[in-house]
């Protein structure tokens, strides 16, 4: 199947998201490129976590941006979670321990989800002191690897400068003339739609003007036939195993 399925904040469906379960699951189920996202603790740290706050997922409350890596770490992530399985040892990591946990076997889809001017060049030094700027011109898809990508164009476009030689993806809503045009502007890589605005007629138009395309956002196996169906090279879904069984019973 040429077709890459990237879990999205690890195995999320199965384990507890953003954790090294999460993680660790899809690896063992043979999927190694995740996806995952950067932000900054209230005492300067780069936390792996998705939300702007904490109430979601954990046993607490109030910004991750307001709380110290410490106190992060303390929250309780398992009795949020859905799924089955003990999970009582899940924790959010930092970025230094994601990166040096998985070193060499994986293929990072690096999101910077906060806004804050720094991020960007906090997570470039992150990514260089565990080596990570050694595989980043590596293949699309291939493990190991690096993609960095963002919603925020200011912010893809400041980790850029910074990390000239490390594919860049924008995380946008659809593909228009507009935002190919604007992704080729400020040296971007690839554009990634939400999966349900994908088309045909669209992914081509992006390949044409040399952008790579992948989907997010699936929320169901319509989204994930569409994105299959539009040409786009991959797609980042919560549910990997099921997603790839999905797709070669429909090939």
């Amino acid at each position: 199947m040429d077709f890459t399925l990237i879990a999205h904040r690890g195995y999320s469906s199965r384990a507890p998201e953003n954790t090294f379960p999460a993680f660790d699951m899809a690896l063992e189920q043979g999927f190694d490129n995740f996806e995952l996202d950067a932000q900054i603790t209230r005492d300067g740290q780069l936390v792996v976590f998705h939300d702007q706050t904490v109430d979601r997922v954990t046993n607490g409350s109030g910004e991750v941006a307001d709380h110290t890596m410490e106190e992060l770490q303390a929250l309780d992530l398992a009795t949020k979670f859905e799924g089955e399985g003990d999970f009582s040892g899940a924790y959010i990591p930092t970025l230094d321990e994601f990166l040096g946990r998985y070193a060499g076997r994986a293929h990072p889809h690096l999101e910077l989800k906060s806004r804050e001017a720094e991020l960007p060049a906090m997570v470039a030094g992150a990514l260089k002191r565990h080596g990570w700027l050694d595989v980043a011109g590596s293949g699309t898809f291939d493990a190991p690897g690096l993609t960095v990508s963002s919603f925020w164009a200011d912010q893809l476009y400041r980790s850029r400068l910074r990390l000239p030689n490390v594919r860049h993806g924008w995380l946008v809503n659809e593909v228009t003339e507009e935002t190919v045009a604007a992704a080729l502007k400020l040296g971007f890589d690839a554009v990634y739609p939400r999966a349900g605005t994908a088309t045909p007629e669209t992914v081509s138009h992006a390949y044409d003007r040399g952008l790579s395309v992948r989907g997010w956002g699936i929320g169901d196996d319509d989204d994930l036939a569409r994105i299959h169906r539009s040409g786009a090279e991959g797609t980042t879904v919560n549910w990997p195993g099921e997603a790839k069984a999905f797709l070669e019973a429909m090939e």
